[in-house]
């Protein structure tokens, strides 16, 4: 049936919205639901079907075995962990039945995480599933606190044996239906405290400002531990509607299971609109029975294209988990499409715009959203400092930041606590994160504040690409360069770190204080665009350390430290291997050249901060080999392009690459025996595979090699001009690897065999342990320092 052949019948009138629900709570819509229309379809989950009269009964028999096995009293905590599967509303509705009060568990958490929200809500019992229950129990078992908390399996639960009817138990409006735990996009989640009439009040305001009845298809795909499919629940509840319910959110299947389950509205938020538009334009797209769709943050720019897309209006609605339901954009306002507004106050709430001192702004200047009214929760779990910071006078502070204009429309700006200050500029992430993301060959951004000794903080966007699109410098400058059309120039991203996805919350949301973990554990490249911020703010600023970037389809690795003639810490040698094994496969690339910047390839170990212990000169040995082996083992050419001076450890490196092209600037150092400093790196092999017997005088003498000489001598390959060295050395990878080529085969005769590589590293790990023993190594750094002249005084390094 075409969804214009039927007859729509709203379950709540839209000048009802303002009134109190018709019935309080939502175990008593259940048993209102079940007596109305017992074999009406309530839930659906991977096409099996759920009546009310199944779910009541169910719910029913579940209560009493809480009640009668569990002791369960009205008041208590009852966890939930499990995924999205009908046994949690089923456990959740139970809860309810049996007065007590539901602590929803992300699936996804672990240990710490789960003993957190355990330790905090004081649950007396969790119910879950096989994938879960071990964790659970290991998580009891380590806490002494959790020692009483039981364990339920539900898919053992042997409730069957108790009654179908509902247990006796006062349960009113007022009643705390959840805990819910708020995201946690900061620090630790706090708990809200929910009432039935919380969930009552959203349902019914929803179901009035959507016209929603009977005859509708409702779906969700968020997890169900967050609050959108509990009160979709209530909404079906309201309406009569059933809900059709998703294991997860996938883009790439979302509309499909919309068109099969013939939906006519669904709720999404977040990047949730954004990763559905990018998906591949479909014949198949308006092919569906779509009504409506609710979303928060819909992208402005993509808010007219997602309505023309799939051929239903897409309305924003703004709440929190603190309150519920607070704005809507009404479905016969045209003029929110594409505007950027979050909507006018539903008839239960009031809103207010007001600044740091609590007073109200002017429309058209940012301010603080704050909100009164019903639904809202009753404060938070166990913190009454932070119920006072936030419920104030009758008024939630939002912590969002955002601009009414005249006609009473409320326009997002950022978050109070998401935004970046720089240079006495307040920048919101949320506003730059637009931007970014109507570039197409972006799917998702995320920006923080990062530390800046100049403006106090700078702009950094994490992105993560679409496929197929090549994470590099060039992309990253040709994002830069468009959204630099559309934000001041202060707000555009002084740094970019691509990713390969954004850890996110269970609404959806960037989760970025676990993406900083991340990015600290487990550094990106980050591109510095100070040079094409400066072309046209005269700004300058300073370049990652080992930077990375794609030339003609060629890496180019360059060290990056010059005002320590590019010393490589442990952390720049590691970083520098890794990108080396990463980008070596040739699969993708044809070959990377290594090179440096200012008047120095690099000056190798930086002994401003040399090992003070053995663990530590081990780990210094040890990062040297394993740039060796990288190179060694690579299928790609490898050039070092020398662009000034080469020292001790990074000669050395330059050993391992197939060629070494220089300018006049190239100067090779090998100060090892001159200053009482151990050689590493394989150089013993390498070196007199390259110059024969000159390795003897270049290790004893320690002469410093002009680029004539190295030349001559055989250890580098040819002279080029400054401005031509990186195009030079690429141009080289290119003429060694034609299509069809057969460079790797080559490559593994013509280098030195791992064999070989592994027994020198051995000699030259007993030689470092001899020195460190003897105290050699200890005194030649000393000596390095009491001798250093002017230049190397500059650098502070050597090796």
């Amino acid at each position: 049936m075409c969804v214009d052949e039927k007859l729509w019948r709203p379950a709540v009138a839209a000048d009802q919205i303002g009134e109190s629900p018709t019935v309080p709570t939502v175990v008593a819509l259940l048993a209102a639901g079940a007596a109305a229309r017992p074999d009406a379809e309530l839930f659906r989950f991977d096409d099996e079907s759920w009546s009310y009269r199944r779910i009541d009964e169910q719910t029913s028999r579940l209560a009493h075995r809480l009640i009668e096995v569990d002791g369960v009293a009205p008041g208590d905590r009852v966890a939930i962990m499990l995924p999205n599967v009908v046994q949690w509303p089923v456990v959740w509705l139970a809860v309810l039945k049996a007065g007590a009060v539901a602590v929803p568990i992300n699936s996804a958490y672990r240990a710490a995480d789960l003993g957190f929200v355990l330790r905090d809500s004081g649950a007396l019992l969790v119910l879950t599933d096989a994938g879960h229950v071990e964790l659970v129990r290991d998580t009891v078992a380590a806490d002494v606190g959790l020692s009483g908390v039981g364990i339920v399996d539900v898919a053992d639960d042997a409730s069957d044996r108790f009654s179908t009817t509902a247990p006796d138990v006062a349960v009113d409006a007022q009643t705390l239906a959840n805990l819910q735990y708020t995201s946690g996009t900061t620090g630790f989640p706090k708990a809200c405290m929910l009432t039935h009439d919380y969930w009552v009040r959203i349902a019914w305001t929803c179901a009035g400002a959507t016209g929603l009845g009977p005859d509708d298809v409702l779906l969700t795909a968020q997890p169900f531990s967050y609050m959108d499919p509990q009160w979709n629940t209530v909404l079906a509840l309201t309406t009569g509607a059933p809900l059709v319910v998703l294991p997860r959110f996938s883009a790439s299947g979302f509309m499909a299971d919309v068109r099969r389950h013939r939906v006519t509205f669904f709720y999404v938020l977040g990047s949730m609109p954004t990763l559905l538009f990018k998906q591949p334009p479909s014949d198949d797209d308006r092919d569906n029975d779509l009504r409506m769709v609710l979303c928060s943050a819909i992208p402005t720019a993509l808010h007219g294209a997602l309505e023309q897309r799939w051929g239903a209006p897409w309305r924003e609605v703004y709440g929190m988990t603190e309150s519920g339901i607070d704005l809507i954009s009404p479905f016969d306002d045209l003029t929110a499409v594409g505007g950027g507004s979050i909507g006018h106050p539903v008839p239960s709430k009031r809103v207010d715009v007001v600044g740091p001192d609590g007073a109200a702004v002017a429309d058209g200047e940012p301010g603080e959203l704050v909100v009164s009214g019903r639904p809202m929760m009753l404060g938070y779990w166990n913190r009454p400092e932070e119920t006072e910071r936030t419920l104030r006078d009758g008024w939630l502070h939002t912590g969002d930041v955002v601009v009414r204009d005249a006609g009473g429309a409320i326009r997002l700006v950022g978050r109070i606590k998401d935004m970046v200050r720089r240079g006495g500029e307040n920048i919101a992430s949320v506003e730059v994160e637009a931007a970014l993301e109507r570039d197409d060959v972006i799917v998702a951004s995320a920006v923080v504040a990062v530390p800046d000794d100049v403006f106090g903080e700078e702009v950094k966007a994490f992105i993560q690409l679409a496929d197929a699109v090549v994470a590099d410098r060039a992309t990253a400058e040709a994002i830069v360069a468009r959204v630099r059309g559309q934000l001041a120039r202060f707000k555009v991203p002084r740094y970019i770190e691509f990713v390969t996805d954004l850890p996110r919350t269970p609404s959806e949301r960037v989760a970025k204080s676990v993406l900083k973990e991340r990015t600290t554990a487990m550094p990106g490249t980050t591109y510095d665009m100070a040079p094409q911020i400066a072309s046209s703010t005269g700004e300058s600023g300073h370049n990652e350390l080992v930077r990375w970037e794609v030339i003609r389809n060629v890496g180019v690795i360059t060290l990056n430290r010059p005002d320590k003639l590019n010393a490589l810490s442990v952390a720049m040698r590691l970083r520098l291997a890794a990108l080396i094994r990463e980008h070596g496969t040739g699969e993708r690339l044809r070959g990377i050249v290594l090179t440096g910047a200012g008047r120095a390839f690099s000056a190798g170990e930086d002994l401003a901060a040399p090992p003070t212990d053995f663990d530590g000169l081990r780990r210094t040995f040890e990062s040297f080999h394993d740039i060796t082996r990288a190179i060694v083992d690579t299928r790609v050419p490898v050039i070092a392009a020398v662009n000034g001076i080469a020292v001790g450890g990074a000669s050395e490196i330059t050993l391992c690459c197939d060629a070494r092209i220089g300018t006049s600037n190239t100067v090779y150092y090998q100060p090892e025996n001159a200053r009482g400093l151990t050689i590493s790196n394989a150089t013993s092999l390498l070196l007199t595979r390259l110059v024969r017997n000159h390795a003897m005088r270049m290790v004893l003498a320690s002469p410093r090699i002009d680029a004539d000489a190295a030349v001559r001598i055989g250890l580098v390959d040819e002279l080029v001009e400054p401005r031509e060295l990186v195009a030079h050395a690429i141009d080289l990878i290119h003429a060694w690897t034609p299509d069809g080529n057969t460079t790797a085969l080559h490559l593994a005769l013509l280098r030195p065999t791992s064999e070989e590589i592994e027994r020198a590293f051995a000699r030259e790990d007993a030689a470092a342990d001899e020195s460190w023993h003897s105290g050699a190594l200890a005194a030649g750094i000393e000596g390095f320092w009491r001798t250093k002249d002017g230049r190397i005084n500059e650098a502070g390094v050597n090796k």
